[in-house]
Formats: C-alpha cells, structure tokens, sequence
C-alpha cells in the first residue's frame, strides 16, 4: 500500500470517527417538525458510520498499516468539524448532513482513484460501495428539502 493511500485511509477513518458522534449530536438536538424521520434516519446513519469506521480499520491492518483509534489524533487528521451541544432545526440538520455527504462523495472518490493508482481493487472495490451509498442519500436528502 502505497503511503498516499495509507494516509487517505486513515484520514476518511478519521473524518468518520469525527462523523459518528456529530451524527449522535444531530440525533441528539434535532428539534422541528421532521423530529420523529430525523431522529430514526439519524441512528440509521450513525450504525452505518460504526460498520464503515470497522471495515476501513480492518482493510487498513489487512494491508498491513495501522489503523487511527484514538479521539486525539483522529481529531487532529479530521476535516469534519464538531457541531456545539446545542439545539438544530430540522433544516439545518439536513443542510449540515448534505454538507458533509457532499464532502464525502468527494473523499471517497479520491480514496478509489488512489486504489486504482495502487492497483488495489478491493479497496477500490470497498469504497465504490460507500460511493453509491453517500450518492444515494445526498438525492434523498435533497429531495427532502425540495
């Protein structure tokens, strides 16, 4: 594994450490009308976030690197910013959340392209998944505010 591609790796598990308890704060304060489909899709995407924090930790020890595993240095590679434990309205947790899954589409397709360069098509392969899944929900949640 090349070392571009190991430190991406552990940048995206970062973001996603970083992710998982904005997501419990956003599930946490939503307040608003759309409270009770929030509240529900909020946990659905902080399960998801703990099962892709573990695959991409166990794909990075699997290509022989090590994985970042405490809050200190995963905030300090993380470009997801923490969100304050205060109230959110309904729409700007969904802003927020478009936001973030328009980062990381992004993210994710550096991540494949790196693969790629290393001729690593199971990572490839892993992150493509991501890929279509983040695509999927920035049309729902787009579609949510339209």
């Amino acid at each position: 594994m090349s070392k571009n591609l190991f430190e991406k790796l552990n940048e995206y598990l970062a973001n996603q450490q970083v992710m998982y308890i904005k997501l419990h704060n956003l599930h946490w304060y939503v307040k608003g009308r759309s409270f009770f489909t929030l509240h529900a899709k909020l946990e659905e995407l902080y399960d998801q976030t703990a099962q892709i924090m573990d695959d991409v930790a166990e794909r990075l020890l699997a290509l022989g690197g090590s994985p970042v595993a405490s809050l200190k240095k995963a905030l300090a590679l993380s470009s997801v910013k923490e969100l304050e434990d205060v109230p959110i309205s309904s729409d700007e947790t969904i802003k927020s959340l478009i936001s973030d899954v328009e980062y990381w589409i992004r993210d994710t397709k550096e991540i494949v392209k790196l693969a790629e360069d290393d001729d690593d098509g199971a990572t490839a392969d892993q992150f493509n998944g991501y890929l279509a899944e983040y695509q999927k929900l920035l049309w729902m949640l787009k579609s949510y505010i339209s």
